[in-house]
């Protein structure tokens, strides 16, 4: 419970992971750079595929060109010296050639091809063919729709003749779609390696993330046992960039200590200089006069309620000290013993059972007089019988003292928490004990209820925060 508060009223609030913000970013990036490496790699192996169909297309327009030339301006065509490739004889294989006869104006006159190209025309489009002539003596490669409606790869050169001024265009073909497969089962195979990469990459980002930040969690831990009391610094090895941390939050541990232990000094001096000049004024009233009755009765509140305040104040500053934690099985069985023997007479029992995983985050002598308060109250009022149950929640940690006795209604169990009123003068008292209990609970951030007892009487129920396990 005190926890939660705290928690919400430390003016910090959560904002995101930093392992998830590194993690993230890590993806981020790891996709950002192997998408561009794959499609790198990608372009690169297009782009080497493309060059060795160029290869082979350069070598068949040599040869092509070999086996032309010009006879009184009539084109001749050796064909001895055309290219041997069986596929430029089958029909539809894939591999083309063909002389296309130009005229001045770029318009086709004739065309010889070969039997590769069965039915099919080897029609190149006349943009195509201007920019050929523009470069002539050079071979233009270009992507472009060939027999059997296939995407070929073609490489065109236009060549001229000293005997005719009319151009000449060789034209050679490959069926790229056998490449293009190639590219597209490269480009599956690697994006699985890539996939499969950035896997690793983000498995092993995700270890490093641990790794490093298990300094971290390190110092969340011993900061827990602090808190809880296990251990009264950060001790270890840290690395060099949390080093200075840990040395801060040593310091910032020590010095509320030190703090709390001034406001204890200053607490117990401001005690004993309160106590002598009352105990005087007190001594002086004597008189049976009005004016030495009102000075004691005065008095008396002076004293009641410097010694309140003054311990307000210190059970605040020992609330606020880190690592104050109190096992509550040995406290509670001893007051009870001792109410026994001191309520012997009226035969009072107290019956006590305590969760041994539950432990108050406070001070000993804090909890004692949380305590001693209830049972004593309880074996003020009780017929015989007292049960103390205390317990572990989420929360934190719950003492009830059920008695037996005549109870308290509960239009009454208000006024019964405020300081000094006693509802019943048949016991001696001052008023005090449950007001007590109700400040010092609350200075610990706990509660007591008030309620129906299962046993008959009252039950004071009292919800401390617990200390860690």
């Amino acid at each position: 419970m005190t926890e939660t508060a705290g928690a919400a009223s430390d003016g910090a609030r959560v904002r995101g992971s930093i392992a998830r913000r590194m993690l993230v970013a890590a993806a981020i990036w790891s996709a950002v750079v192997l998408l561009i490496a794959g499609w790198s790699l990608q372009a690169f192996y297009r782009t080497e595929t493309d060059q060795q169909l160029d290869l082979s297309l350069d070598d068949t327009l040599r040869t092509l060109a070999g086996a032309v030339n010009s006879e009184q301006g009539q084109i001749t065509v050796d064909d001895a010296k055309l290219p041997r490739d069986e596929r430029f004889s089958l029909p539809l294989l894939g591999r083309y050639w063909a002389f296309i006869d130009l005229s001045a104006e770029n318009e086709v006159v004739r065309t010889r091809k070969s039997l590769s190209f069965f039915d099919e025309d080897a029609s190149v489009a006349a943009d195509v063919r201007a920019e050929a002539l523009k470069q002539k003596g050079a071979v233009l490669h270009l992507d472009a729709p060939g027999p059997d409606d296939k995407q070929m790869r073609l490489g065109l050169q236009a060549v001229t003749f000293p005997d005719r001024p009319e151009p000449l265009l060789l034209y050679a073909a490959i069926d790229r779609t056998s490449a293009d497969a190639s590219v597209g089962s490269f480009t599956l195979r690697l994006g699985i390696a890539l996939g499969v990469l950035a896997i690793g990459l983000i498995g092993g980002v995700l270890v490093l993330i641990r790794y490093g930040l298990r300094p971290l969690h390190e110092i969340e831990d011993k900061l827990g046992d602090v808190r809880a009391g296990r251990r009264d610094k950060l001790d270890g090895e840290y690395p060099s960039e949390l080093s200075p941390l840990v040395r801060e939050i040593n310091t910032l541990i020590t010095h509320n200590r030190n703090v709390v232990d001034r406001a204890r000094t200053h607490v117990g001096n401001l005690a004993h200089a309160l106590k002598t000049p009352l105990a005087v004024l007190k001594n002086e009233a004597k008189g049976s006069d009005k004016l030495s009755d009102l000075v004691r009765r005065q008095t008396e509140a002076m004293t009641s309620n410097v010694n309140s305040y003054l311990k307000r104040a210190q059970a605040a500053a020992q609330a606020e000290v880190l690592g104050v934690r109190t096992e509550v099985k040995e406290p509670v069985e001893g007051i009870a013993r001792m109410l026994e023997r001191l309520h012997r007479g009226k035969g009072v029992a107290i019956d006590v059972d305590v969760d041994p995983k539950a432990v108050f985050r406070g001070e000993r002598g804090d909890f004692d007089e949380l305590v001693g308060n209830l049972l004593e109250n309880a074996a003020k009022w009780c017929k015989s019988r007292v049960n103390v149950t205390v317990s572990r929640n989420d929360d934190g940690m719950e003492v009830k003292v059920d008695d037996d006795g005549p109870g308290l209604p509960a239009e009454h169990r208000a006024k019964a928490l405020e300081r000094g009123k006693r509802l019943d003068e048949s016991e001696p008292g001052t008023g005090l004990g449950l007001s007590i209990v109700s400040e010092l609970a609350d200075i610990y951030g706990g509660r007591l209820h008030l309620e129906d007892s299962p046993i008959g009487g009252l039950r004071a129920r009292l919800v401390l925060p617990a200390a860690p396990l």
